[in-house]
């Protein structure tokens, strides 16, 4: 299974802008799974959204697991997001649990965690930026076999670096700890959100690397940026990790 990590480099609070520049960026064939960023639909109603990520499934021929937008009034939303698979069947809507700084401080609601979604008999599970911080939101589950986070990583440090190297070692712990794959897509560290930078923390978690440098990679120099889920490899980690008493 191919997954491509969308890493737009700007945002914008218009929604449908968004989406145009995610149509512009991505290749043709898409792969099996796209993921876009935390807030690609920004605000628009809901409608909207879910209209705009079916037809974006639908012409990329993948499953687009639709970052995020903000569902409801002003001071009242919930941050949350959906999967729609190529033929334009909603698979998945999620909500981010673990509203995170300026979301608080904006009256953002946490909303309900989800259960994952099943794609060409794999389970995959979707986790919103700072959600993935709390292990608990996959603790108790059987088995994932990718995680996907769409991210905004707004970051208080004076460059992008502390935060890439903290999202690098959460990622990694993560797969580790509950042999799966952990991908993620962020904006361009250029980008801002009300103000503040992003650090641009796109990147790719294995727990199964063939050599010691590939536990985590990223971020990538390009806009969109493509991995193999090998879960045949996967399936192998895990039989072993279980063998020696770790399972």
């Amino acid at each position: 299974m191919k997954i491509l990590l969308v890493q737009p480099p700007h945002w914008s609070p218009d929604g449908h802008a968004n989406f145009d520049a995610v149509e512009e960026l991505l290749p043709s064939p898409a792969g099996d799974v796209v993921l876009l960023p935390e807030l690609a639909g920004a605000g628009l109603p809901r409608a909207d959204y879910l209209a705009r990520v079916r037809a974006l499934a639908e012409g990329s021929g993948a499953a687009v697991v639709g970052g995020s937008h903000y569902d409801g009034p002003s001071g009242g939303a919930v941050n949350r997001g959906a999967v729609f698979d190529a033929g334009g069947r909603l698979l998945l809507e999620y909500d981010k649990v673990h509203p995170y700084g300026l979301e608080l401080r904006n009256g953002v609601r946490p909303g309900l965690p989800s259960a994952g979604f099943e794609l060409a008999g794999r389970r995959l599970h979707v986790l919103l930026c700072a959600d993935l911080w709390y292990s608990a939101g996959l603790a108790g589950h059987d088995a994932f076999d990718a995680v996907l986070v769409p991210a905004f990583s707004v970051t208080w440090w004076d460059g992008p670096a502390p935060a890439r190297e903290l999202w690098q070692h959460m990622s990694v712990a993560r797969a580790y700890e509950f042999m799966t794959y952990v991908a993620v897509s962020d904006w361009h560290h250029e980008t801002t959100y009300q103000g503040h930078p992003c650090a641009g923390v796109t990147g790719f978690a294995n727990p199964c690397p063939e050599t010691h440098t590939g536990f985590f990679t990223g971020p990538p120099d390009a806009p969109v940026s493509s991995f193999d889920l090998d879960f045949a490899r996967l399936d192998a980690f895990r039989h072993d990790r279980a063998a020696r008493g770790f399972g």
